[in-house]
């Protein structure tokens, strides 16, 4: 049973934006203002990441949970390939691929939010994790589109660019200025970094929550397929992280954010990719059922379920 204490109230923005949507409201947040919420949340769990690596006393898990992450990274991309490609082509298998193998930011980034709600310690290096995982997938999905096509030569750039992306660059530039700040340059940003975050994450929830219930009518064109790749999927390979996590002994936090992570979906570094190197993919799949079903399931269903399984293990 999933108790409440493991809601996050603050998922309640999400919905609010849900909601105004699906009323017709004319709520919409500016895209200079979304595009700034995004930077800050990325820079700023970044930094955060860096700073307590540098204060751990103890990484000793950090070889565990990169295994396990880059893992699923390689593997999750080949598996749906192969098992979607004779039913939905090449080009979305192989978006679908590229989605649900990577990892999202924000997904992540909640996660956090309610474990600090909950008193759940996690590592600071997950955040270096979270990014590391973000590329394997893409690149990956994108060698098997470029090997099914044979267009490998024209797309060298798509696979380049994954590396240059705004999410890669802020979190593992954070990552590294977090790193190199001592006690007083910390002090000097902590209270932007750390005492803006929650209210920030409310405003970037409340906008997603707008743009996930527009795309949620081309999510649920596939029907079950929709249901089995956006909730059944991530459920059990987040599960099956989870458990692994558990038997190489990874603390409580950093098991349950693995889970979170494997079980996530990209649905910005991903499909931005993806439109540039398959231009056939239909965003109706690699875009909506990441950010219209797979989100919301995680955010009200997946973290707490996770927490739940975690202390059960």
């Amino acid at each position: 049973m999933i108790h409440l204490a493991s809601f996050d109230l603050i998922i309640l923005f999400f919905i609010l934006g849900i909601l105004a949507s699906w009323l017709g409201s004319d709520l919409a947040v500016p895209d200079q203002v979304s595009k700034f919420l995004s930077i800050f949340l990325l820079l700023s769990l970044g930094l955060k990441g860096g700073h307590e690596v540098r204060m751990a006393e103890d990484l000793s898990g950090f070889v565990s949970s990169f295994s396990i992450g880059f893992a699923s990274c390689l593997a999750l991309p080949a598996v749906l390939f192969f098992a979607l490609k004779s039913y939905l082509g090449v080009p979305n298998a192989s978006a679908l691929a590229a989605s649900y193998g990577s990892v999202s930011a924000v997904t992540f980034i909640t996660a956090r939010g309610v474990l600090e709600s909950e008193g759940i310690a996690s590592s600071g290096y997950m955040v270096a994790i979270m990014a590391l995982m973000e590329i394997p997938a893409i690149v990956t999905a994108i060698y098997f589109y470029q090997s099914a096509t044979r267009r490998g030569l024209a797309k060298r750039s798509a696979v380049l660019s994954v590396f240059s992306s705004k999410s890669v660059v802020l979190l593992m530039g954070g990552f590294a200025i977090g790193l190199s700040l001592n006690d007083v340059s910390w002090m000097g940003v902590a209270p932007v970094v750390q005492g803006a975050f929650k209210g920030v994450l409310a405003f970037f929830l409340l906008d997603l929550g707008v743009v996930a219930q527009r795309q949620l009518r081309e999510a649920w064109r596939f029907k079950l397929f929709a249901m089995l790749i956006a909730f059944g999927v991530p459920l059990l390979v987040g599960s099956i992280a989870l458990i692994a996590g558990s038997i190489l002994g990874l603390p409580h936090g950093d098991r349950i954010l693995m889970a979170v992570l494997v079980g996530s979906a990209s649905y910005i570094a991903a499909p931005a990719t993806v439109r540039s190197a398959m231009p056939e993919a239909n965003p109706g799949l690699y875009l909506a059922l990441p950010l219209a079903l797979t989100f919301p399931m995680n955010l009200l269903f997946g973290i707490p379920f996770y927490i739940e399984l975690s202390q059960i293990l």
